[in-house]
Parts: C-alpha cells; structure tokens; sequence
C-alpha cells in the first residue's frame, strides 16, 4: 500500500546549485491537481553515504522524496529542510534508501 503513494506522485527537481557542503534544490510534488513546493539542500556527507558517488545529486534528493512519500503524503513533508533531517523522523532511513535508488 505505501507504494501505491508513490505511483500517485510526481517529484520535478527544478533546480540546482552548490550551496556551502552540498547543494540546494527546489523540488515540485504534484499529487491529485495539487502541487508542493519544498526547497531542500543535500550535503556532500549525505550525498556520499547515500549515492555513494555513483549517481547524481538531484537523483539522490529524488529518492529523498520518494522515500519520503512511501511513508506519508506530501502536505506532510516540511517545505525547507536539509537532508539530514529525514534521520529524526525515519531512523531507517540510512539502510532503506538504496532501495529507491
């Protein structure tokens, strides 16, 4: 059923740009008519744990998301944090990520 959230949604990374240790980006949730608007920054740290080099940055703050929207809907997403924050909710996100990837 979680799943099911994510076939629903469509995640637009906007933009790009480098941003201190990492980059900052503006992400556009569509769901049902109804657009979201978060602006989200990845750090260098996070992307290597998580993309491990291998993939590019906005694919990485993509999954972000869909790991984010196979756990609860997109009103319910804080419309600008960091990255890192999605650990305070989620403790699993570190092992669950690579699965969305």
């Amino acid at each position: 059923m979680r799943r099911g959230k994510l076939v629903m949604s469509e995640i637009h990374v906007k933009t790009e740009e480098e941003a201190g240790h990492g980059w900052r980006f503006e992400v556009e949730v569509r769901r049902d008519g109804v657009v979201w608007d978060y602006e989200v920054t990845l750090s260098w740290a996070d992307y290597d744990l998580w993309g491990r080099g291998q993939v590019a940055p906005e694919r990485v703050v993509k999954a972000a998301f869909e790991y984010l929207l196979s756990k609860e809907g997109p009103g319910e997403i804080l419309p600008r944090f960091d990255c890192a924050v999605i650990r305070k909710y989620f403790k699993d996100v570190d092992k669950e990520m690579g699965q969305f990837l």
